[in-house]
């Protein structure tokens, strides 16, 4: 629904919101109200404090529901062809992800499609994906490039990204070339990350000026090494993108070092992060980015850390890692809750790993809370208590959305 220029949501159950002054704080403001003027948080407390100047303003009745910001989902890869369905059962039939990809299936099935969906496909896929995401909470995201692995077919997909920016939804955009080694180059990762740091993003950026803003790269046994990761990402930032990074997911490459030493906004994944590479982030300030649905989805036994990265004093953040291969995820609700079931977070860490974490590690400093200054994107619950959203685990609690 539309804001006019000044009004106050009232008659709420309550307002629950992360407070960005304080570390891991979640306010519960009971009968709370929220005074938005312009599309921001202008005002913030209980109904019965509400300023005389906010008495005339369009009232918004929220009807006894809670209020809560908008999720912020910092880790997807909206934008690809194709479908892996009958692959998925092949793995819960007993065949490995290991003889699927030798047959040309998994990642390779994925750019097969991609390199064949024209832009205009690419543009409808990713709207029909946002739309549903959004219609679930969720206000704003990070989206990767990374199934094209060409040239060319990375080109489209940034300019797909540039006109759902157009079109008026809220993501930032990370350059991926480097998400696994194509077929092109297949035995060759060196050749290959020193044509995506020497070439690619350098001409991707070029083409593509203002679409993206991070950039990202697999550092994974199998797949790309540090040295890789700090060549392509290094090229990046002199591009003035700010690295991202896949990394630990399966064995302790040293990649969550790797991305406090470079400054990376996020590492993400973390499965097998050491002690000293949770110790690195806490102290470069990287947000971990865990990615508990892709755990699930993939059967996997190794939750990350989440709760000793916590104790690191690490701000960590939850995404959805939405992808074909390993999270075929779409609800922002399954993520809070693996959250708090899986990772042990408790349901204030999981609200605030889902709102002001992943926004701050995309420096969106006015979304993720609903205190003075934040963008008024609110989600409406109808539920007695906030809890209630982790509680029901199976419920399909839908908010409804203002501004």
């Amino acid at each position: 629904m539309g804001m006019k220029k000044r009004s106050v949501i009232t008659n709420l159950r309550g307002v629950v919101t992360p407070d960005p002054a304080h570390a891991w704080a979640v306010d519960y403001l009971e009968g709370g109200a929220i005074a938005l003027d312009g599309g921001h948080v202008a005002w913030l407390g209980f109904q019965k404090d509400l300023p005389s100047e906010w008495r005339a303003a369009e009232q918004v009745d929220g009807q006894r529901r809670w209020a809560s910001p908008g999720f912020v989902d910092p880790h997807t890869h909206i934008l690809f062809g194709g479908d892996r369905s009958q692959e998925f059962n092949r793995r819960l039939h007993g065949v490995t992800y290991a003889q699927i990809a030798a047959e040309g299936g998994g990642i390779r099935e994925t750019v097969r499609a991609t390199r064949q969906a024209s832009l205009e496909e690419l543009i409808a896929i990713g709207e029909e994906r946002l739309r549903k995401l959004a219609r679930k909470g969720v206000v704003h995201l990070e989206a990767k490039t990374g199934y094209g692995l060409s040239l060319e077919s990375e080109s489209r997909l940034l300019q797909a990204y540039g006109e759902l920016k157009k079109r008026g939804w809220s993501l930032d955009v990370t350059l991926m070339p480097a998400h696994d080694i194509p077929l092109e180059f297949q035995g060759d990762p060196d050749g290959y990350a020193k044509v995506v740091a020497d070439e690619w993003q350098p001409e991707l950026v070029k083409r593509n000026p203002g679409v993206a803003s991070f950039c990202d790269i697999f550092v994974e046994k199998g797949v790309f090494t540090p040295d890789h990761g700090r060549k392509v990402l290094c090229s990046g930032k002199a591009l003035g993108l700010t690295p991202r990074m896949h990394a630990d997911e399966f064995v302790d490459t040293g990649g969550a070092a790797l991305a406090a030493e470079l400054g990376a906004a996020s590492a993400d994944h973390l499965m097998f992060a050491s002690d000293a590479g949770i110790k690195a982030m806490a102290e470069a300030g990287v947000t971990p980015t865990v990615l508990p649905a892709t755990t699930l989805f993939l059967g996997m036994r190794d939750w990350a850390p989440a709760r000793k990265m916590i104790e690191a004093g690490c701000r960590v953040a939850l995404a959805s890692d939405f992808n074909p291969g390993s999270c075929a995820c779409l609800d922002p609700l399954l993520i809070l809750r693996l959250g708090c079931l899986q990772l042990r977070l408790t349901f204030e860490e999981a609200l605030t790993a889902v709102t002001l974490h992943p926004s701050r590690s995309l420096k969106r400093a006015n979304l993720g809370h609903l205190h003075p200054g934040a963008l008024g994107k609110v989600l409406l619950w109808d539920v007695k208590h906030p809890l209630e959203l982790v509680y029901w685990m199976g419920e399909a609690f839908v908010p409804e959305i203002i501004g």
